[in-house]
């Protein structure tokens, strides 16, 4: 009901004053002046005067056709923003919102306010059927005439409100009739107090402020409660042109103070103030905070957000800009606040490397929770390409991981029978057969069109037979290959990845056996991810961003509990997969990563470098947390320097980031599952180990350390690489190794070169004392005699007793595969000097 109308004279003035005219059984004047007419011609006449009304309201019908209800205005719900939190739900983060507004009702707004809006907007706003009359004449003579000035009128509340939240701006006289006829209708519908509590909260004040709680914020920073009079009969006259009033701009301020002005004049006018605080508030200079820039904390997470938000809520983006969600994400600052300064710190120390640019994510592996995220190292950085501080190098930048890919490889290897301690050879090989092994040594040979498929390790050295364990932590990438090709198999490997969390489409035929090397491109959320299945001991959750989601009634919608973990590796493949890349943080045992990624406690990390130095990774984790750093430029230049690689750049950076992070958290190591069992091997110990057949030691073998198995897959075989040589003229036997990969046909030619080269001390790397024979240790006469020398086992290191050993088991290539062995305690460490030039690539 409206406030202020007498409905009784309504009804009165409605009746007419000539009603008493045509009442029953009279006549009248008007009646009788008629009879003497033809009916025809009384029909003709009464015919011709209906027209103009006919088609009056024929037009008026027109003009409000399809007009919407007086209803929709509480039946379409306001426009809300959407906010978002950190996860402590203390520090706002962002506002998602197509309008800046927040809802009061009136009695949240002080008395002063309303005084200054009635009374500079409608002063009869209390008494009118919601229409200015006068205004629309105003308006239809100037549609009429042709004129463009005066269509707007003088505009009511109700009409500003209907405007706005109804039938739109469009100016025509069209629109002006509509508005006024639905005004009278919404007045007809709400009382005064709640239209003017709609029109408080719908309406523009300009400077991305819709509603006037939004206003008070944005150019006072204040409640509505501690609004001043100046302040409330400035924002009261925003609304007749925020664009030109907003006194945020400079240009603007004359104007805002004229319009101010205006509107303390018209509540003297009304008797709400005094001509005194008129002059008062007509004194106070404008102050207002100045114009809003919208920054964003932690922008790239905010997005990812806003994406995991619009899946919950069915995909309609709307609903996230409109809905007035409250959002508590994932976020934690204080590891947030760690990640932003090391990007930005390691990024400007490596500028001499031309590197301008990363990004950082943490995840808690065991929930999913994203906990911190920095998509580039500026958001606000636009103009640099090589920063393109707005484009997401985490979650949608797809770029080559390098050799952190190489873990989907050796898990696969592992699930399909490899151990820690099978055997390769690691010697240049063409594994299409297509160059022969002698043309890697011509001074013009060129890999790139001689061979095939030529994969190079990344300190362009060739280590020989090593074991899983050691091509992993030195990251060596022929053996990477070869276990590939060997073992693992490229779609299983694919397969791996995909269900540890790797979303990227992979085409085993367009990668090949590079796939392991990590030239598909991947996303850094997605590698980080799965190696946090690593960290959860071969449980996967999936990453969320979002904790809880809340409505404008505070009713909770969605809420991350209860979510999926999904069993992808055996745990006891898990452990001896971090076990494996523990190795690459400790000096002890990697003499090329160790020294940077250190952290003080257990931690498992694998790093990787393009060949053509675009992309640098460093993907880790303790059991609490895993993170991924990745480091370049966006538009692809590459970095610089001879030794620079992914464990100076990223490895530092995660390095640093971890100690941080996690300072006051507990240090843990993964507990071993009961299916993992220790075994004896023939494999030189620490960090230069390798060098052995990984099977079972004998009376003849120069060294053995302890290794980790799945039960049931320990080495039945004892060695056989190390055998006995031809007597001495002083009566001793020499000993030798005989190297007998287990592998194709193919590479065999290969191995025998890199044996030849060997037996020439042309690389050794300092590496190993003994001798290598070929599979005849004592040649005959006519043959050429095979240099032998004396084995010597690293420093502090005796040969072991020989150990039992079972029935050789025959591979499919008619060789002995050698798989699984007893426990013998781990031998002392040999002491060596770091090289940390070798095997840059990792």
């Amino acid at each position: 009901m409206s406030i202020g109308r007498d409905r009784s004279r309504d009804h009165a003035l409605r009746r007419g004053p000539y009603r008493p005219l045509r009442r029953k059984g009279k006549t009248g004047p008007v009646r009788r002046g008629l009879t003497f007419l033809p009916p025809v011609f009384v029909a003709m006449l009464l015919a011709l005067a209906a027209t103009p009304v006919v088609a009056g309201a024929m037009w008026l019908a027109d003009m409000t056709r399809d007009l919407p209800s007086a209803q929709d205005l509480a039946r379409d719900p306001l426009a809300l923003s959407t906010k978002v939190y950190d996860r402590s739900g203390g520090e706002l983060l962002y506002q998602f919102e197509v309008e800046r507004r927040e809802p009061v009702t009136l009695d949240q707004v002080p008395q002063v306010l309303i005084d200054a809006t009635v009374s500079a907007e409608d002063k009869t706003f209390w008494t009118n059927p919601g229409v200015d009359i006068l205004g629309i004449a105003r308006a239809a003579y100037s549609d009429v005439m042709g004129r463009s000035e005066g269509r707007g009128g003088a505009s009511t509340i109700t009409q500003q409100l209907v405007k706005q939240r109804i039938v739109g701006s469009e100016v025509s006289l069209r629109r002006k009739i509509r508005e006024a006829v639905l005004a009278i209708e919404v007045t007809n519908t709400y009382s005064k107090r709640e239209i003017l509590e709609l029109y408080f909260n719908q309406i523009f004040y300009g400077n991305q402020a819709y509603g006037i709680k939004a206003a008070a914020q944005t150019y006072f920073a204040k409640e509505l409660k501690d609004l001043t009079l100046a302040e409330a009969a400035l924002l009261a006259g925003l609304p007749q042109a925020p664009s030109v009033l907003d006194p945020s701009q400079p240009h603007n301020v004359a104007r805002a103070e004229e319009r101010r002005v205006y509107v303390l004049d018209q509540m003297v006018s009304t008797g709400v103030i005094t001509s005194e605080q008129r002059d008062a508030a007509d004194a106070e200079p404008i102050k207002v905070v100045g114009r809003q820039i919208t920054r964003i904390t932690a922008p790239h997470f905010v997005f990812q957000v806003r994406d995991q938000l619009t899946r919950i809520l069915g995909g309609d983006e709307g609903a996230v800009t409109r809905g007035g969600f409250k959002v508590t994400t994932t976020l934690d600052m204080a590891k947030q606040g760690t990640a932003e300064r090391q990007v930005r710190g390691w990024v400007d120390s490596l500028h001499d490397r031309n590197v301008w640019n990363a990004g950082l994510v943490s995840i808690d592996p065991r929930t999913g929770e994203v906990l911190s995220y920095v998509g580039s190292v500026d958001y606000y950085s636009r103009e640099d390409l090589r920063v393109q501080g707005q484009y997401d190098v985490v979650g949608i930048g797809l770029r080559q991981s390098g050799s952190s890919f190489k873990v989907f490889n050796y898990l696969t290897a592992l699930k399909k029978g490899a151990t820690a301690a099978t055997v390769v050879v690691d010697t240049r090989t063409d594994f299409t057969g297509k160059a022969a092994a002698d043309a890697f040594a011509q001074p013009r040979f060129d890999p790139k069109t001689a061979c095939g498929y030529c994969p190079e390790n990344a300190d362009l050295q060739y280590h020989g037979p090593v074991t899983m364990r050691q091509a992993i932590r030195e990251s060596r990438n022929v053996p990477a290959v070869k276990f590939l090709h060997r073992y693992s198999g490229i779609e299983d490997t694919i397969q791996t990845a995909k269900e540890m969390g790797i979303t990227t489409p992979i085409d085993p035929a367009r990668v090949g056996l590079s796939l392991t090397l990590g030239t598909r491109e991947v996303k850094l959320l997605d590698m980080t991810s799965a190696f946090g299945v690593l960290a959860n001991m071969g449980v996967r959750v999936t990453p969320t961003f979002i904790l809880k989601v809340e409505d404008p009634r505070g009713k909770v919608v969605w809420e991350h509990k209860d979510y999926e973990q999904k069993r992808v590796l055996d745990p006891g493949i898990a452990y001896i997969m971090n076990d494996i890349l523990k190795d690459t943080t400790q000096p002890a045992r990697s003499y090329i990563f160790g020294q940077w990624t250190n952290i003080g406690r257990p931690a498992a990390l694998k790093t990787g470098t393009t060949d053509d130095l675009k992309d640098v990774y460093s993907v880790g984790y303790v059991p609490q947390l895993v993170t991924g750093v990745w480091m370049g430029n966006s538009n692809g230049d590459r970095m610089s320097g001879q030794d620079f690689f992914s464990a100076m750049g990223p490895g530092q950076l995660w390095r640093e980031y971890m100690k941080e992070a996690l300072a006051g958290v507990e240090a843990k190591d993964w507990e071993r599952p009961q299916n993992v069992v220790n075994a004896s091997v023939v494999a030189a110990p620490g960090a230069y180990g390798g060098y052995g057949s990984g099977l079972l030691p004998s009376r003849l073998s120069p060294f053995a350390s302890s290794e980790i198995f799945l039960r049931g897959t320990e080495p039945r075989v004892t060695d056989s690489w190390y055998v006995a040589g031809c007597p001495a003229a002083d009566g001793t036997t020499t000993v030798g190794m005989r190297i007998r990969e287990i592998g194709l046909a193919t590479w065999a030619p290969y191995t025998q070169k890199w044996i030849a080269d060997a037996q020439k001390g042309t690389h050794s790397y300092g590496r190993y004392t003994w001798s290598l024979v070929s599979e005849d240790p004592c040649p005959s006469p006519s043959a050429s005699p095979t240099p032998t020398r004396s084995p010597t086992a690293p420093p502090g290191k005796g040969s072991p007793s020989p150990s039992p050993s079972g029935s050789p088991r025959p591979s499919p290539s008619g060789t002995v595969d050698p798989f699984p062995r007893p426990s013998v305690p781990l031998p002392p460490l040999p002491t060596r000097t770091p090289n940390p030039g070798g095997g840059q690539g990792g």
